[in-house]
């Protein structure tokens, strides 16, 4: 959710991306907010837009682009897109983002890792921290934290439930 009290979301087949907010009468409405077509490349097949977060500041959205591995910074207020520059740092298969400050961790599923990047203070620009791998049995697909800790949602595709509900969850505490 962003500072204006609405939601955003991305479509994972085009550059897109949804607004979400109440409207008149108190009636919510899921509007087109920006086609980045032309600015954000398509890639098809495969998932282009993905997790999405509003910066602290409530300037900016980040939003992952999984088919190239990109991260992109979009101006709340112009709607300017411009990518982020992670040097040799790669987002291939992100899905879902969590940020807290500039500490942006990014859930890759099909690489099975999960990046943690630093982001400097306007947001424009990144370097890796760590990258966690995870188990090839298990695709983690988003995330969230909650109460010091990352949770990462386990979503199994293409794989047998072996996992008690429960267990459909990682916990990792942050530092």
């Amino acid at each position: 959710m962003a500072p204006d009290g609405a939601a955003y979301f991305t479509d994972s087949n085009q550059p897109r991306i949804w607004r979400v907010a109440q409207g008149a009468g108190g009636v919510w409405q899921a509007t087109l907010w920006l086609d980045a077509t032309g600015t954000i490349p398509v890639v098809l097949p495969g998932f282009n837009l993905g997790g999405i977060v509003a910066t602290p500041n409530g300037r900016f959205l980040l939003v992952a682009q999984g088919t190239t591995g990109r991260l992109w910074r979009i101006d709340l207020a112009t709607k300017e897109v411009v990518q982020v520059d992670l040097g040799s740092a790669s987002l291939v298969n992100a899905d879902g983002i969590v940020l807290r400050g500039h500490t942006l961790w990014v859930v890759q599923n099909f690489m099975r890792q999960i990046t943690e990047l630093k982001l400097d203070g306007d947001w424009a620009s990144g370097e890796p921290v760590s990258v966690t791998p995870t188990p090839a049995n298990r695709t983690f697909t988003t995330a969230k934290i909650a109460q010091g800790r990352l949770l990462i949602v386990d979503s199994q595709f293409g794989f047998a439930p072996p996992f008690a509900a429960q267990d459909r969850v990682l916990v990792r505490p942050l530092p």
